[in-house]
């Protein structure tokens, strides 16, 4: 019995065979054929198609601003290969502090799970109570400059993002969780030049109003609890936000009766009372820490662009009398905006 001829190409549906041998087509065949099928077959032979145009993300409900603030980096890179292998929970994965670091002594865990229940909390408010039909009504943001330059290039912002991403891939998301979906839909923002926390709060507001045009009706800060006060009597007065505008939701590490007391006496010592006395921070000390930190002061240029005349005077060191969110009519605009 004769062999069987190797098949090298699947066979044409019945439906879709012509009875032209292939094989005696004409190049004006091909050419008529091009002209009927035009849309299919561009005759110029450099024809580029063009990209497609991917509308921005709108914000139909978007009034309040959750900010994250984020203390530490998480090193792997979701861009690498091996990203899947490394979790958010292995402390060696995190560029931490001395005074951040687990103590096997004390029984103290590494506070790195602290970070991660804060960007937890910020995913829970951003999407608790959402769907299709309900998108919403906050945009997260995750506030965090690249403080460590010469350890990490990567700003705390986005690795704090990989975490999560790390997260969510250990809980089975294979494809993205939530936090992967919120970053795409352009729910979770970015916020890479801050480097201490009165930066965390305005750049954040600031970062809220180029995206959606407006500035939020409320402001919620996710940080350390023991920095509450930080930013509801010293942070939010220096910048003329209203006082009835920001929510602190404060989650601290586990600590010690011995501890909590120490960190509450360090967060007076070197933390409230240095901005009470200069709550720009512009002075020698904190100023000192900004330079030691890698701030850099081009920064600006970028940040002010498309920016209110007085807000651009706020970032230059100069509080002004009148700031667009301290406006008597701003309320007024929210409602109307909401509308």
């Amino acid at each position: 019995m004769a062999s069987t001829a190797p098949l090298t190409s699947l066979p044409k549906s019945k439906s879709t065979r012509t009875s032209i041998s292939t094989g005696s087509a004409t190049k004006e065949d091909a050419a008529h054929a091009n002209r009927i099928h035009g849309w299919q077959i561009p005759e110029d032979p450099d024809f580029v198609h063009p990209d497609h145009v991917i509308p921005p993300p709108t914000y139909p409900r978007a009034e309040n601003l959750i900010i994250v603030c984020c203390h530490a980096i998480f090193l792997p890179d979701a861009g690498t290969t091996g990203f899947p292998l490394h979790s958010p929970h292995d402390e060696s994965n995190w560029l931490l502090a001395p005074f951040q670091k687990s103590s096997q002594e004390t029984g103290k865990p590494g506070e790195h799970e602290t970070f991660l229940a804060h960007v937890k909390a910020g995913l829970d408010a951003l999407t608790v109570g959402t769907d299709q039909e309900h998108p919403p009504s906050n945009l997260l943001v995750l506030s965090g400059g690249a403080t460590k330059p010469s350890q990490a290039p990567m700003s705390e912002a986005r690795s704090y993002y990989h975490a999560a991403l790390a997260e969510e891939l250990a809980e089975g998301h294979l494809h993205g969780g939530r936090a992967h979906r919120m970053f795409s839909k352009g729910y979770v923002l970015l916020e890479e030049q801050a480097i201490d926390s009165l930066q965390n709060l305005l750049f954040s507001i600031l970062l809220f109003k180029k995206t959606t045009g407006k500035y939020p009706k409320q402001v919620r800060v996710i940080t350390h609890a023991f920095k509450s006060a930080r930013f509801l009597d010293l942070h939010a007065p220096a910048i003329r936000w209203p006082a009835d505008r920001i929510q602190v939701q404060g989650i601290d590490p586990v600590m010690s009766g011995a501890e909590l007391k120490s960190t509450l006496r360090g967060e007076e010592q070197f933390g409230y009372q240095p901005w009470k006395m200069d709550p720009l921070g512009l002075g020698e000390v904190l100023g000192g820490k900004r330079k030691q930190r890698g701030w850099n002061d081009s920064c600006l240029a970028d940040l002010e662009e498309g920016l209110e005349d007085s807000v651009k005077q706020i970032l230059r060191g100069r509080v002004p009398e009148q700031l667009p969110w301290s406006a008597p009519e701003t309320q007024g605009s929210h409602d109307s905006a909401a509308q």
